[in-house]
């Protein structure tokens, strides 16, 4: 299912969107048409120069894949992660893909289980320029309430990467996006993703 405000798609979601509560679709939205065309890799590389070797860039969220997995007899595991962030500076467009997802399940006795996902590599473009970027630090937190239910929540602090030999590039999560599900008798589900951030390019000199 899918946000059509939004743009997130949940696996295994009915109802509204957990992010902004608009009612899902069963088919994704198209994507709007990029005005901006992309820059030289020399243009940007003289563009962080020119702002005293570094370059910042707000981002944002736009697609959140989210999932529920039951565990034999009480165990309720959320993931959730970014999927995709863009982000605009002028004429940069920056435009991110998570192409890999770090998962992890945890059970403490009797009836607690914590699922954690995050977004653990991203590919995309900055300016039409490519971009890779890894997890360097992840956060987690585990919240219990009374008397059996749990919920764990995972998100993507912290990535580094290089675009092209001379920039290398780093994304600061500055807000994080929450909910939580509870599900029959013992089940609760927490789900967190980096919601935005900052990309800041650095002359790699």
């Amino acid at each position: 299912m899918f946000c059509p405000k939004c743009r997130c798609e949940f696996v295994g979601w009915t109802g509204k969107c957990p992010v902004c509560k608009t009612p899902l679709v069963e088919k994704s939205p198209p994507m709007p048409a990029t005005a901006n065309e992309p820059i030289s890799y020399e243009a940007l590389v003289d563009l962080v120069r020119e702002n005293g070797g570094q370059l910042r860039i707000d981002v944002s969220t736009t697609d959140v894949g989210m999932q529920k997995k039951w565990g034999f007899p009480y165990f309720g595991f959320g993931f959730a992660w970014t999927k995709g962030m863009r982000g605009a500076l002028n004429d940069i467009q920056v435009d991110l893909r998570a192409t890999e997802v770090g998962m992890e399940k945890k059970r403490r006795f009797p009836y607690f289980g914590y699922g954690f996902a995050w977004a653990k590599r991203v590919q995309g473009t900055i300016g039409g320029n490519e971009v890779t970027l890894t997890a360097g630090k992840v956060a987690t937190e585990k919240k219990r309430r009374f008397p059996y239910f749990g919920s764990g929540f995972a998100w993507t602090q912290e990535m580094s990467g290089e675009c092209g030999g001379q920039l290398k590039v780093d994304l600061l999560t500055t807000d994080v996006g929450r909910d939580k599900k509870w599900g029959f008798p013992y089940r609760g589900c927490g789900f967190a993703w980096a919601n935005k951030g900052v990309l800041t390019l650095v002359l790699n000199e």
